[in-house]
């Protein structure tokens, strides 16, 4: 049985039920059933031409139950919640552990005091500094994060990924096969800046350690 045919049928079993309650005369019910009914023909040609979809009969009387937005379930990789959680370790004293949305753990540790932060100050050049440094084109850290755990998944999956071992790390060389960086330092500014498509990953277990832009 098709939807308007079911809706009419409940139709006319709850104007029964009415009927024999003596709740409503049959002037009222017949007036009711040809009402329903034009509303059924008009139903399926309203939701076409005003692209809504309107309730059905037995619909009429249900009330969704709101849920607030505190109830409301945030998946892990949600771009807002992981801003929100960035920003409170970023500028927090305590310095918690972040767990990005691949499953990398930023713990406290390197110079900066937590890798969070060590890896954002590869977004920035440091033209003085001996040698290459990596920078990231974006000086965003959510992106950068998720940039990241983009190269770890591809790295597990064996994706122009070259993997070493050294000691309890394991360093990825990644190749995201688009201009995700450049060199700089004082030999990358030399060289006017080239571009990276590259990113050297660092990791003990699923820890993180490092990851910057680089060229093999």
């Amino acid at each position: 049985m098709n939807r308007p045919n079911q809706q009419l049928a409940w139709l006319l079993q709850e104007a029964i039920r009415q009927l024999r309650g003596g709740r409503l005369s049959a002037r009222w019910i017949t007036g009711l059933i040809a009402a329903v009914v034009l509303y059924l023909l008009l139903q399926p040609v309203l939701e076409r031409k005003c692209g809504v979809d309107l309730p059905g009969l037995g619909d009429l009387g249900e009330v969704a139950t709101p849920r607030s937005p505190a109830n409301v379930p945030r998946s892990r990789s949600d771009p807002t919640a992981s801003h929100q959680d960035l920003e409170q370790i970023l500028h927090s004293s305590r310095l918690q552990t972040y767990e990005s949305a691949a499953g990398l753990r930023y713990t406290r540790g390197s110079q900066h005091g937590h890798r969070l932060k060590h890896l954002l100050a590869h977004t920035e050049d440091e033209p003085k500094r001996p040698g290459q440094h990596g920078v990231f084109d974006s000086r965003n850290a959510v992106e950068v994060v998720a940039l990241v755990d983009e190269a770890y998944l591809q790295a597990l999956a064996g994706e122009d990924t070259e993997v070493e071992h050294e000691g309890d790390r394991t360093v990825y060389t990644v190749n995201l096969g688009r201009r995700i960086g450049y060199i700089g330092g004082e030999s990358g500014n030399r060289r006017g800046r080239p571009e990276a498509r590259h990113m050297r990953l660092v990791l003990e277990g699923r820890d993180f350690v490092t990851a910057f832009p680089c060229q093999p």
